[in-house]
């Protein structure tokens, strides 16, 4: 069986979603990266998470997310660190019209504790925690599939 490629990037301003990210990428052994970080060969899937701000998703998440290639990425898992749990639906939504499969989404509420610049909690609570990488295992198994 061909071994899947699987990738994960993030946009985070104050911290959260890069807490996410990691925790995804050390579960799957992977390298978390920024948006914008080349993939370097077509993934199978491609864990992609934002924050959620003023009601939609960050603009360069957005632009970021507008220039990928059906070619290259078979299917997203989205995730996102917000308040509000609709931050996935707007990756999802993205992706889908891209011609990109969505293979599952994520939201991990944290309360906007980024709110007006301030910096985000960071710290993932056990039960966060297990709930990431359950996740990530189980999207994972998805691209194997």
């Amino acid at each position: 069986m061909k071994t899947k490629t699987i990738a994960v990037r993030y946009q985070s301003r104050g911290g959260n979603t890069k807490a996410v990210a990691q925790v995804i990428a050390e579960t799957i052994g992977v390298k978390a990266e920024l948006i914008g970080a080349p993939l370097d060969e077509p993934v199978d899937l491609l864990f992609v998470g934002g924050g959620v701000y003023a009601l939609g998703i960050d603009s360069d998440l957005k632009n970021w997310l507008d220039t990928l290639d059906p070619e290259k990425v078979k299917a997203v898992a989205a995730y996102t660190t917000a308040g509000g749990l609709d931050g996935t639906n707007k990756i999802a939504l993205v992706a889908k019209a891209r011609g990109i499969a969505v293979a599952g989404q994520l939201p991990i509420r944290l309360l906007a504790r980024n709110y007006a610049g301030v910096k985000g909690r960071i710290t993932l609570k056990d039960k966060e925690i297990a709930k990431i990488k359950s996740f990530a295992v189980e999207m994972s198994l998805h691209a194997v599939q």
